[in-house]
């Protein structure tokens, strides 16, 4: 009897176990996780769009995130191997990862360009090598035209880095005439009209050169003798011109830098004398014409209009330094380039200190960018230059173009 209630038990623990077996449903298998095997362009500022690639990203957007640097980023689109998303603002440098089902996958680094970030334009064509550039201008067209110092010639750049010359022979000498059939000697400064007509300092030639688009070069004002002349077109006599800037009515005003004299000159061609006894070099004019200039060697700014001719300072003192601080309490080393934007903010050059400084309109001094000289591109405070000379500010794009003279080279950087 007890045999067979065993056997009865066994059946039926069988039978029961058979029907069990039937009726679970296996447990679903774990979704795999993404991967991410690539981003590009791996370097950039804000607002950069990288692609980054790998496996199982899905397409619903609102199931990602995207990092950078654990900043997070705006995602455009979504493939299940391709993602493209904006660089955040502020994101600095670090690894990017995206994040779906809370879970995170680890990729590459991104370099992230904040401000002072330094680069180096990369220049081909036929006025690819320049030797000593010393002055700067962009035109309306966003081509960057430069003063090829020690080449006698005038460069133009375009966005892409593409140069052609755009007048000058390449051969120090006094010739108007169009494109290369014009001639320079040790052309120094540069500014453009809003018509697109550029205007040169001739160093040597101790004359102002007009440039039309067309490369069609004649003298403006000067007659070739190291002199200090008012007057009208060739009658009138400069001494080594090396800075200059325009204003809205289309006057120039130029640096004569042996003379110690800051002179203006009409589209007629007439030259008068507005401040006398001080070592400008660099001149810039913001919106509402006022006239701002370096003190080279005695390491100041100064600012004047033509209704109040007498300059007052801005910022620093008449000892050498590198010091930021506000008006008289900060230190340049020989201040050289400069220029003004939309806003009343100066971006001044230092061959001594070979950095790049802000003067904000409250006065307030700081460095942007540059350390000892040298050349490296990079992060404000390890980027180099090599005398820096001209400056250009391109706020609207939130960059400076600089002619770095000792490098040859034309560097950006970044505003931020």
């Amino acid at each position: 009897m007890t045999k067979r209630i065993f056997v009865l038990s066994a059946i039926l623990f069988s039978i029961l176990l058979s029907s069990c077996k039937k009726e679970s449903t296996p447990a679903p298998s774990p979704e795999p996780d993404p991967t991410l095997t690539a981003i590009s362009p791996t370097e950039g500022p804000k607002n950069t769009l990288v692609t980054i690639r790998g496996t199982r990203f899905g397409t619903n957007t609102a199931a990602l995130k995207v990092y950078f640097n654990n900043v997070q980023a705006t995602i455009q689109t979504a493939t299940d191997t391709a993602i493209t998303a904006l660089v955040p603002i502020n994101a600095g440098t670090g690894v990017v990862k995206i994040e779906k089902s809370s879970k995170q996958i680890t990729g590459p680094s991104f370099t992230y360009h904040g401000n002072g970030w330094v680069n180096s334009i990369t220049l081909t064509g036929p006025a690819a090598t320049i030797f000593h550039p010393s002055g700067i201008v962009k035109d309306a067209s966003g081509n960057l035209i430069i003063c090829d110092r020690d080449n006698h010639r005038i460069v133009k750049i375009t966005p892409a880095g593409v140069t052609s010359v755009l007048a000058g022979s390449g051969v120090g000498g006094f010739v108007n005439g169009t494109g290369a059939a014009a001639q320079f000697n040790g052309p120094y400064c540069i500014v453009a009209d809003a018509s697109g007509n550029f205007y040169v300092g001739d160093r040597i030639n101790n004359a102002i050169r007009k440039i039309t688009p067309a490369g069609v070069v004649t003298t403006l004002a000067g007659s070739g003798t190291m002199a200090s002349v008012d007057g009208t077109g060739t009658a009138a006599s400069f001494a080594e011109p090396l800075g200059i800037a325009i204003n809205s009515a289309g006057n120039l005003y130029v640096v004569d830098y042996a003379s110690q004299k800051i002179r203006k000159v009409t589209p007629a061609g007439v030259v008068t004398t507005l401040v006398t006894g001080y070592m400008a070099f660099g001149l810039a004019v913001d919106a509402s014409n006022v006239i701002y200039f370096t003190n080279y060697f005695q390491n100041r700014i100064y600012k004047f209009t033509e209704g109040s001719p007498t300059p007052v300072l801005v910022a620093g003192d008449t000892n050498s330094g590198n010091t930021d601080g506000n008006g008289a309490a900060a230190r340049f080393n020989t201040p050289a380039g400069i220029s003004v934007d939309a806003a009343g903010n100066l971006f001044v050059t230092e061959t001594g200190n070979h950095r790049i400084r802000k003067i904000t309109p409250a006065g307030v001094v700081s460095t942007i960018a540059g350390s000892t000289a040298g050349f490296s591109d990079g992060d404000a405070t390890t980027a180099r230059f090599d005398i820096p000379l001209a400056i250009a500010a391109d706020v609207s794009n939130n960059l400076l173009f600089v002619a770095d003279f000792n490098n040859s080279r034309i560097r950006t950087i970044l505003i931020d």
